[in-house]
């Protein structure tokens, strides 16, 4: 555990002169001795006396040389703690007579009881009061007394006076003693006293130990909300980064601790083990999308820490990228995907991002080939990226008089529970007035499928279509046409309707009407490039022309392609 504050060793003789800070008009310096006095105060506390050993045992003269050193303090402050002696502890305070018997000694010392030394250090200024605690710390140092001592620093020394006190206070507390309003004060003074870019890693690694970590656990519901926020996220963040799993907290209360853990300094988050780092980047990268600002400098600092040439660096390179694209920030998801392209140079997927960067926009989407309308092709369809998602989509474009109806298309898009019906990812209109809707990019076009036909591939497709077709009729929707163009394939073979413009609401008899010939004619195409001869047989084909509606067909055809056969049709449907 790392000591973010703690005051600067002392230089070794022989080493040569060390540059003095500057300082400021009116600042007054200090040396080493006075900046740790506070903190070795606490370091040089022990108890006064050991009380396991009998009163009759007589004091070591170790022990009557520190026990001369506390009388000595208490004459001094004997008034302001109003302590009544008799004769015999006045001759010891006094030092007239040696410190010899330890039942004696400890009777005096029970005596600086701790109401009385909270009575006298409200009575006193700042100074005084740090004074007062800190001989009393030195011979009593128990949880109670440190705290006061430290709460008194803050308003008598330097802040890094205090803090370096903290620390030496934090090191040596046993923490599986201390109740829930002691560890509430100690959080209040490590929130006070430790600078923000600091205290995460403070708390961190005190939540190493189990002792801490139970005594926190046992005054978390006790803690006021200003504290709870600024600690228990912390807590749910060392939880998961150390232990794996889920936390009890939630969430949002884990991306906070995790926030708060990428905003140390960079020195802290190149320190930790590479384990670590990678956990802590792959759990900041969780949270970041839409809030890349709060993390991405963390973030991009273990980016850095990871082995160059690594798969490693350049995955969360990319990740840098995506987050930065998601925000918006295009400048920065530019000077990711510049440097994975120059430390990666096979890597292809940058270049292509880049590419997007600079190609023809429409709302988030970037075209990436237009190719199609620049050889006049007939397809609506072209391949764009989502640039707030990184991911592929088909980009429907069409004239400003097509506005109306792409939003007509996307309504009732939208309210259609049609299985194999792609999803509407947006529709909107550009800042050229040219309306778009896009959908997932989910495979290739159909036509582009059946450059290398197979039997069984073929039939499959147009059971598929006759499927969608009889439940876009069931919904009472009725597609003018079933051009190939409407239709994409998935790597696996499905069949999905990409496109339903134009498609209109109508009678669920009317749209049966309509759609069966569509079917057939959709299916004879289909069937006519299937490389099996047997398939296009007379018997197969009559059957095809004799069905009567697309439910009838795809009855029909779901036998040959190895499919199961869909419900039987109802009586709209014959």
């Amino acid at each position: 555990m790392s000591a973010p504050n703690r005051p600067p060793a002392r230089e070794a003789p022989g080493r040569g002169r060390r540059r003095r800070p500057r300082r400021e008009p009116g600042q007054k310096t200090a040396t080493n001795n006075e900046r740790s006095a506070a903190a070795r105060v606490i370091v040089d506390a022990r108890p006064a006396l050991d009380t396991s050993v009998s009163a009759d045992v007589p004091l070591t003269p170790e022990e009557a040389a520190l026990m001369r050193e506390h009388f000595r303090f208490l004459r001094a402050h004997r008034k302001v703690l109003q302590l009544k002696l008799n004769a015999a502890e006045d001759l010891l305070l006094n030092g007239a007579r040696d410190p010899t018997h330890r039942g004696v000694c400890q009777h005096l010392l029970d005596k600086v009881s701790r109401a009385r030394v909270t009575a006298a250090a409200e009575r006193l200024d700042p100074a005084a009061r740090s004074r007062l605690l800190a001989g009393i710390v030195r011979m009593s140092p128990d949880v109670p007394y440190l705290l006061s001592y430290l709460e008194s620093l803050k308003g008598s020394t330097s802040r890094q006076e205090a803090t370096a006190a903290l620390w030496q206070a934090l090191e040596r507390i046993d923490f599986s003693e201390v109740a829930a309003a002691h560890m509430r004060r100690v959080l209040e003074l490590i929130a006070e006293l430790f600078d923000a870019r600091d205290r995460p890693q403070l708390v961190f690694g005190l939540l190493q130990s189990k002792s801490f970590r139970d005594s926190f656990d046992r005054s978390t519901d006790a803690l006021p909300a200003e504290l709870a926020e600024s600690f228990v996220p912390l807590r749910a963040a060392h939880g998961v980064l150390t232990g794996g799993g889920s936390t009890p907290h939630g969430s949002a209360v884990l991306g906070e601790g995790v926030r708060m853990l990428l905003s140390v300094r960079d020195g802290v988050l190149q320190s930790h083990r590479a384990p670590l780092r990678r956990r802590l980047f792959e759990l900041g990268a969780g949270f970041a999308p839409g809030r890349a600002a709060e993390f991405a400098v963390g973030l991009g600092t273990l980016t850095d820490c990871f082995d160059a040439g690594s798969r490693e660096r350049s995955d969360a390179m990319l990740r840098m990228a995506e987050l930065w694209l998601g925000s918006g920030d295009e400048a920065q998801a530019r000077r990711w995907l510049t440097r994975l392209t120059r430390e990666y140079p096979a890597f292809r997927l940058p270049v292509r991002w880049l590419r997007a960067l600079d190609a023809p926009r429409f709302g988030r989407f970037a075209l990436l080939d237009d190719s199609a309308s620049k050889r006049g092709g007939a397809s609506r369809f072209r391949p764009a990226l989502d640039l707030g998602s990184q991911r592929p989509v088909w980009l429907a474009l069409g004239d400003a008089a097509d506005a109306s109806e792409f939003a007509q298309a996307a309504a009732l898009w939208r309210r259609l529970p049609v299985p194999s019906l792609a999803p509407v990812v947006e529709q909107g209109i550009s800042a050229d007035g040219v309306p778009f809707l896009a959908v997932p990019r989910m495979g290739v076009s159909l036509a582009s499928s059946l450059q290398r036909p197979e039997a069984d591939l073929v039939l499959a497709m147009a059971h598929e279509a006759a499927c969608v077709l009889a439940a876009l009729a069931n919904a009472g929707v009725e597609l003018p046409d079933v051009r190939f163009d409407r239709f994409m394939v998935s790597p696996s073979g499905r069949l999905w309707l990409r496109d339903l413009l134009y498609a209109r609401g109508s009678a669920v008899e009317q749209a049966h009407a309509a759609h069966a010939p569509l079917a057939k004619a959709l299916c004879r195409d289909l069937l006519r490039r299937a490389k099996t001869d047997a398939l296009l047989d007379a018997a197969l084909l009559e059957r095809l022309d004799a069905a009567t509606s697309c439910a009838s067909l795809a009855l029909l055809l779901a036998p040959w392609c190895g499919g199961p056969a869909p419900e039987p049709p109802s009586a709209t449907d014959r």
